[in-house]
């Protein structure tokens, strides 16, 4: 087995790991937790997508974990302002 074949892997189980790690730090009553949560799994997800298609040479497990990735962004920052309040 070649070391970066097996280095892939582990990277993966650690991905898997902090998911659920997450997934118990975002369970705290707080939305800024909950909100911090969810981008890292989204964040996360899409990583173990990039690794995963390169280990079976799919192309569009990229464009996947991309968009994954943008549109976790632009969700978070739009939950964000509708939940900011008054700027005064």
């Amino acid at each position: 087995m070649d070391i970066l074949f097996i280095a892939k892997i582990l990277l993966v189980i650690a991905l898997i790991i902090m998911m659920l790690v997450t997934l118990r730090a975002s369970a705290y009553k707080s939305t800024s937790m909950g909100l911090l949560g969810s981008s890292v799994i989204v964040n996360a997800f899409a990583v173990a997508l990039l690794i995963i298609g390169e280990l079976h040479n799919l192309q569009f497990y990229r464009d996947i974990s991309l968009a994954l990735i943008f549109f976790g962004f632009v969700g978070t920052v739009a939950f964000a302002v509708v939940l900011g309040g008054n700027d005064e």
